[in-house]
């Protein structure tokens, strides 16, 4: 799985524009994140849920009591580095998350533990199921009974091929989730925890409605660093609270579950920004292997919804299927839309190359920019950042993106690579392309060797 970020000098180094030009005025302590003199409040797998967490010595020991126990007017809660904590961290108004300690950033999580053989139950030849219903049966995330399973890991490696018939079952390691009765089956030829030291399930999470999150933001005024956000089917952060800062984060493995109600469809952006989000600061996170997007914002606008003054700069996104993505669904004539979204200077890789890409239904979307339905104004722009290389064409767009301002970008591609899904041009014909969709104004596109 992924590292610390490794590759921020890169982004100096390739130009990446860090002032803050055309900036909402956000990130500060005076509009994102706990006030002075707010309560510090201390998390630690070595805690005690019954202290009263105001000190590393007296530290809470879970997520849930976080949830339970924290102030609705501003707080600062902090989680030791190297612990590892699971549940959906719902955020109150003025909360600021971080870390205290030395080592690796705390890690924040909804993964189920399955590694306990009495858990499992043989259904029929070749096939295992468990219970996740019951704390008995497995350890990390046992406070939710949510089985809608977004990917599997064993020993490190993930296995995202989730059937939605049981009949289609046949690989080692494929899996089928009974949601309604809190069961998960798995294709194994013996119990299988004989055949691995380590299995992990990565849950939707039912905190929230249909659409989990390891962080929820519904409140605002919050500032998130030094915490890696990971093992979930759903989302990683999102919300739809004002004013945050999320920075200095590694946000990584996320989605795969299935989107209730929709029939075969799954999901996951490790940032998700829904409808009448304002001001929100994205910067210096590394931002890996997501199902869907690495930064999403989307939803249904209707006739008076939209997002404003959002902002994602100087970030390392690699190994998402989709590195950007924007959907909006609403009334062209009355909804705000995107108002002052920003993208710049960030380093963007290995576009469509997550671990999940190669099971996607819809091998189209493997691409750095995607946009399936634009149906509101927009003022977007994506400047002065470094894509390389991509799986499938730079840009997807379902409808052509008014409102949507590309520039002085650096694009690097392989040879014969089509620029745009919708159209016949290539790399090679970049010029032409340039001057059909009067795009890319001022940006390079180059052929990698």
């Amino acid at each position: 799985m992924s590292g610390s970020l490794s590759r921020r000098d890169a982004l100096r180094h390739f130009g990446a524009v860090t002032a803050a030009v055309s900036l909402p005025m956000l990130g500060s302590k005076a509009v994102a994140g706990a006030a002075p003199g707010a309560p510090t409040f201390f998390v630690s797998s070595s805690g005690d849920d019954s202290a009263d967490g105001l000190s590393p010595l007296t530290s809470w020991a879970t997520v849930q009591r976080a949830n339970s126990a924290l102030p609705n007017d501003g707080s600062v809660l902090l989680f030791r580095r190297g612990d590892t904590f699971y549940g959906e961290l719902d955020l109150p108004f003025g909360c600021e998350v971080g870390a205290f300690g030395v080592g690796d950033k705390p890690i924040l999580t909804l993964f189920k533990i399955l590694n306990r053989p009495e858990g499992w139950v043989a259904e029929t030849t070749g096939l295992w199921k468990i219970d996740l219903s019951s704390p008995d049966t497995h350890d990390g995330y046992t406070a939710t009974s949510d089985a809608n399973i977004g990917y599997l890991t064993v020993d490190g490696a993930v296995k995202p091929a989730l059937k939605f018939d049981p009949a289609d079952l046949s690989e080692p390691w494929d899996f089928y989730c009974d949601i309604p009765n809190n069961l998960l089956y798995i294709v194994a030829p013996a119990n299988p925890t004989t055949l691995a030291t380590d299995i992990k399930a990565a849950p939707n999470g039912n905190n929230y409605g249909p659409t989990g999150r390891v962080v929820y933001c519904s409140k605002g005024s919050n500032e998130i660093h030094d915490i890696h956000v990971t093992g979930s089917g759903g989302c990683g952060i999102g919300g739809t609270g004002p004013d945050v800062h999320i920075h200095d984060c590694l946000i990584d493995y996320i989605g795969g579950s299935y989107l209730e109600p929709r029939a075969g469809v799954r999901y996951g952006n490790a940032i998700e920004n829904w409808v009448n989000v304002k001001r929100w600061l994205i910067e210096d996170n590394e931002i890996a292997h997501a199902y869907d997007a690495a930064f999403s914002p989307q939803g249904v606008a209707g006739t008076t919804g939209g997002w404003e003054d959002v902002t994602l700069r100087n970030n390392h996104i690699h190994n998402c299927t989709q590195s950007i993505e924007f959907a909006s669904w609403g009334a062209t004539e009355s909804a705000p839309g995107y108002r002052r979204i920003l993208v710049e200077g960030n380093l963007i890789e290995q576009g469509g190359y997550s671990v999940f890409s190669d099971v996607r239904p819809d091998q189209d979307v493997r691409v750095f920019l995607n946009s399936y339905l634009w149906e509101t104004p927009a003022d977007i722009t994506i400047q002065n950042n470094v894509f390389n290389d991509v799986y499938g064409t730079y840009s997807f767009h379902a409808r052509e993106p008014v409102g949507l301002v590309t520039r002085n970008n650096t694009i690097r591609m392989r040879a014969g690579q089509r620029i745009q899904f919708q159209r016949p041009e290539t790399v090679e014909d970049f010029a032409a392309w340039q001057e059909a969709t009067g795009r890319e104004v001022g940006s390079t596109m180059t052929i990698l060797e």
